[in-house]
């Protein structure tokens, strides 16, 4: 279902489970202004229709001590799908997304700098004509802020600031004209 095509009771109520996925029925109830009995029915549609997979938490890695790694894997074509399966089985990886036709690009995660190279290593010698480069993730600034209300007309809009002079001001396409 594309967003445009849902109704605007379900973007609030994604919108608030984004915010905190344990939140109470009578919290989301309240910050939506959708009744208890809507936001019910409504979650459990969305989540029979597998609009809604799962509740998830936010996990701060960095106090944990694991290092969070961007890796970048270069694969020629006749090698993508194996490649594809033995980077989702492996217990470092943590997400994996396909890039048009050059590769992957994988969210890697180390206990040390030294768990990091020999994983690379590994997955060099498996696969003798993978490209392999890292990028350290820092931090997350922003996690999934694309889904907002307007501070102007308050309806659920996609995409966050449109306004390049206010970047922090979230107004909706309307009420920018």
């Amino acid at each position: 279902m594309k967003p445009e095509q849902m109704r605007a009771s379900d973007l609030k109520i994604i919108s608030a489970l984004r915010t905190n996925s344990r939140e109470t029925l009578t919290k989301i109830s309240a910050d939506t202004g959708i009744s208890i009995s809507l936001v019910f029915d409504r979650l459990k549609s969305m989540e029979q229709e597998g609009l809604i997979k799962r509740n998830s938490c936010s996990v701060d890695w960095k106090r944990l001590g694991l290092r969070r790694v961007l890796l970048l894997i270069k694969t020629p074509e006749r090698l993508r799908e194996k490649a594809q399966a033995w980077l989702a089985k492996s217990h470092h990886i943590n997400n994996l997304w396909r890039l048009d036709s050059s590769g992957f690009a994988a969210e890697g995660m180390f206990v040390s700098l030294r768990q990091q190279e020999v994983f690379i290593k590994t997955i060099r010698k498996e696969f003798e004509d993978l490209e392999v480069s890292t990028r350290e993730i820092v931090e997350n600034p922003k996690w999934e802020g694309f889904l907002t209300s307007c501070l102007t007309c308050k309806k659920l809009t996609l995409f966050g600031p449109t306004s390049r002079t206010e970047a922090n001001k979230m107004l909706c396409h309307d009420c920018l004209n």
